[in-house]
């Protein structure tokens, strides 16, 4: 059984989750506030969203419901599914190292609706979830895609996940788009890379946002580094040349291009998508690249380190009796 897409309604007193274990806020009486937890795309750099699950569980963060966009809805249905923060990580690993990455990639031949098959994401997920629907899951979860025949965002709560996340994740142009009933979906981060808006409709009254995705602002001290960078390494004139002609993901060849043209669009979306969390936590650094699968430690160190900065912050939020509703934007150099 597909999943199935859900039309989210702007009421939030008309909206309950299919399978019951969220409702209308205002119509119960609850002992503390639902808290969400909404994760952003970012590819690699998405990784960070273990380290910060992880220092949540060790001190105790209550999460009720989770929206997921691309990676961030990758990892939230393997952590919905009951993977914990240490397993997270395990599985993270299996691509580690300078040649991990080839573990995901599958030539699409020809090349008519994308360079790189989509089917290897959904048989790794599997691998851990197997057909799970979301009806099934230990925590509610909602993920984000396109619709690319309404152009507008659509978010699944039903049905298979697997599926579901396969199209969230599916990249314009690098990987396939995946056909879910009538429709075609591709990459939720082109419509709503920071699902946080989704997760108020769930019935959470605190909405906590992971964001990985670099702001505008800090966009201009990555291109400095990177010019740096540049200036102090000598690099080798094959390997140069190899990344230059040859590596489709170098800096400015096919993927990389395409890859970036979505950040562009992304980041004004989920600077906006921010004001609709309550906290913002943002994961980021200088010399952070969406293609560094084969270094997970780097990105869910980042992740920890973040997250444990801003715990005071965050326990003053959740120790709150009512719901005030505010932003507060976190970043790292």
């Amino acid at each position: 059984m597909g999943p199935t897409v859900c039309e989210y309604p702007h009421s939030q007193r008309e909206f309950a989750v299919s399978n019951g274990r969220l409702s209308d806020p205002a119509a119960t009486s609850l002992p503390r506030l639902k808290v969400g937890l909404a994760l952003s795309a970012g590819a690699a750099r998405g990784l960070a969203h273990i380290g910060v699950i992880q220092v949540f569980e060790e001190n105790g963060i209550r999460i009720d419901a989770v929206a997921g966009c691309s990676m961030g809805a990758y990892i939230g249905a393997l952590w919905c599914a009951g993977c914990d923060g240490a397993e997270l990580e395990r599985l993270a690993r299996e691509i580690e190292g300078r040649w991990g990455f080839l573990k995901l990639i599958n030539l699409s031949c020809p090349p008519r609706r994308a360079f790189l098959r989509n089917q290897t994401i959904r048989e790794r997920l599997m691998q851990s979830i197997g057909t799970a629907t979301f009806e099934s899951l230990q925590k509610p979860l909602c993920v984000v895609a396109t619709d690319l025949d309404q152009l507008s965002a659509a978010y699944f709560d039903r049905g298979e996940v697997a599926c579901a996340v396969q199209a969230s994740c599916a990249i314009p142009g690098i990987l396939e788009p995946v056909q879910i009933g009538r429709s075609t979906y591709t990459d939720g981060g082109i419509t709503d890379p920071l699902p946080a808006r989704v997760l108020r409709r769930m019935g959470c009254q605190i909405v906590i946002a992971v964001d990985v995705i670099p702001p505008s602002l800090f966009q201009t001290c990555v291109c400095e580094h990177e010019r740096e960078q540049a200036d102090i390494k000598k690099p080798n004139r094959a390997i140069s040349w190899l990344n230059q002609y040859l590596n489709p993901f170098g800096r400015g060849n096919l993927f990389d291009t395409l890859y970036r043209s979505l950040t562009a669009a992304q980041m004004l979306l989920a600077e906006h998508a921010g004001s609709e969390a309550d906290f913002v936590i943002r994961p980021i650094s200088c010399d952070a690249s969406w293609h560094e699968f084969h270094l997970p430690a780097k990105y869910i160190s980042l992740g920890r380190r973040v997250a444990g900065e801003n715990l005071g912050q965050i326990r003053s939020l959740l120790a709150r009796k009512e719901v005030r509703h505010e932003t507060h934007m976190v970043g790292v150099a």
